[in-house]
């Protein structure tokens, strides 16, 4: 895996690259495996990788052959890989690069980091004779290598929010646009409970290609009948029918919904003639794994690991916190990229937490652990310390939390959930060569 890594890793230095020409002529090359796909695609801010997995989880239930792709990964790259509910396995990965790295040497390409890694994906799910997929763009989704695929089944644009500005825009209608660039003629659209600037920019571009569009937040209702620091249980029903309630280890009132949004697109295939059945659905939700949202990872003292990181994110985990009756004396563990918006970020957070350990990543592009205590000072953190690792942070917050019968928790860049995450399993952080921006 380290070797496979360290190839991926060299492709870093192609960057950014706007444009889907590398990538339609890798797909070339490799005899478009992406053609040989039903897939629901899926664009978003925020909530886009919990309503891929729901609809995965959903249509493995009905037995059916489905592959997932989805980023980052959190401790192993293999994450990202999902073939019939299992991670595509070392091997597997180094011979889909292989073949990923020989059909770029005929064609004379130099895809980017996320280029070969999503070509890897068709190459994967082509090898295990997987035709229904789940793809989660990358970032944005107009240039994201994702969106070689031409007629999915359904197009899913989830809640948008300002992130990523200084590539996708600064306002909510530009980073709108670029998500709605997954919108494909004909092809049925849905999208998740947003901004009335964002969903209108989205119904635009669907009308201008006669795309049938979908609201979500209008068409599915959702009732919490039970929510706890565990999970909730979730009754979605629509016009057509009414699903049975499942409890779900998706904890966060935000989930509530992700799943009307998941709910929404899977109803869409059973238009195209791929019904998922009430109970397909709710075995979906009861099965469902999605970890470092609002995830409990510890019962006493409580501790949450949540990788929200800009301030739309962190203001639905604040929400989330409270629905469960936590208000106050939380022992904050954060670490972010220098690139967000970090300040109006913890801006959100920061009437909940009453001390707050700073630690690094490991990344080149993390905040250091004194410049971002001070950020933690300036919105009102009463009690902060720069600690110098992660893990002696999350003891200290954790030990704080014991001694005031309070919750501990964890946010900011998913990197530092990875890394929170390795050190419970023993195994390596992620690699930090992840850090770049290479989509």
């Amino acid at each position: 895996m380290r070797e496979f890594l360290e190839r991926l890793a060299a492709r870093r230095r192609f960057g950014v690259r706007p444009g889907l020409d590398t990538m339609r002529a890798l797909c070339a090359a490799l005899g478009n495996p992406e053609r040989e796909l039903a897939a629901i695609h899926v664009a978003g801010t925020n909530g886009k990788g919990s309503v891929a997995a729901i609809c995965e989880a959903a249509l493995r239930t009905m037995g059916l052959p489905v592959g997932r792709y989805t980023s980052p990964h959190l401790v192993r790259v293999n994450e990202r890989f999902l073939l019939n509910g299992r991670e595509a396995d070392d091997a597997a990965l180094a011979e889909a690069l292989d073949e990923v790295e020989a059909a770029a040497a005929r064609a004379g390409l130099e895809p980017t980091f996320f280029e070969a890694l999503t070509a890897c994906a068709f190459v994967l799910f082509r090898r295990a004779g997987i035709r229904l997929a789940v793809l989660e763009v990358g970032m944005g989704g107009r240039w994201d290598a994702t969106n070689v695929i031409e007629a999915p089944l359904v197009s899913v644009v989830t809640h948008v929010a300002l992130d990523h500005c200084d590539i996708l825009g600064d306002t909510l209608e530009a980073i709108a646009a670029e998500k709605a660039g997954i919108v494909k003629p004909g092809r049925p659209v849905v999208v998740g409970a947003m901004d009335p600037r964002a969903r209108a920019v989205v119904a635009r571009r669907a009308v201008e290609l006669g795309a049938p569009f979908h609201d979500a937040a209008q068409e599915i209702r959702v009732a919490v009948s039970r929510r706890t620091p565990h999970g909730q249980t979730l009754a979605c029903s629509s016009p057509a029918c009414d699903y049975p309630a499942a409890l779900t280890r998706l904890a966060g009132s935000y989930q509530a919904e992700n799943a009307a949004t998941a709910l929404c697109a899977l109803e869409r295939l059973g238009e195209q003639g791929l019904p998922v059945p009430p109970k397909a659905f709710a075995e979906g939700l009861r099965t469902v794994s999605w970890p470092g949202r609002c995830q409990l990872i510890a019962a006493d003292p409580p501790t949450f690991l949540d990788g929200g990181h800009n301030p739309d994110a962190l203001r639905a985990l604040r929400e989330a916190l409270k629905s469960m009756h936590i208000r106050r004396r939380v022992a904050l563990v954060c670490g972010f990229c220098a690139d967000k918006a970090v300040e109006a970020a913890l801006r959100e957070i920061a009437p909940l937490v009453s001390a707050a350990w700073a630690v690094p990543l490991a990344n080149p592009r993390g905040l250091p652990p004194e410049a971002l205590a001070d950020v933690l000072r300036r919105v009102g953190v009463p009690t902060v310390i720069a600690a110098p690792g992660v893990a002696e942070g999350l003891e200290a917050a954790t030990a704080w939390a014991q001694e005031n019968q309070g919750t501990a928790l964890v946010c900011g860049s998913l990197f530092l959930v990875g890394e929170v995450l390795a050190l419970g399993e023993g195994v390596e952080a992620p690699d930090p060569s992840e850090g770049f921006r290479a989509r």
